[in-house]
């Protein structure tokens, strides 16, 4: 099962109906999260990791 097929399965599993998906990135009301493998060997993990993706970039000072 591909990470994008696991994330779906979590997000649906969640009870989220409003979700998208932009190539390999998921938006969930209008937050984009990447979708990476998780590897933290926790017994009920399902092996996806979602992180927040800054829709901005930083700007530094």
């Amino acid at each position: 099962m591909t990470l994008k097929a696991r994330a779906q399965e979590k997000v649906e599993r969640a009870g989220i109906a409003n979700y998208s998906f932009d190539q390999d990135v998921l938006v969930m009301c209008g937050v984009r999260y990447a979708i990476e493998a998780c590897e933290c060997g926790e017994p009920d993990c399902d092996g996806v990791r979602l992180r927040k993706k800054s829709s901005f970039p930083r700007i530094l000072q």
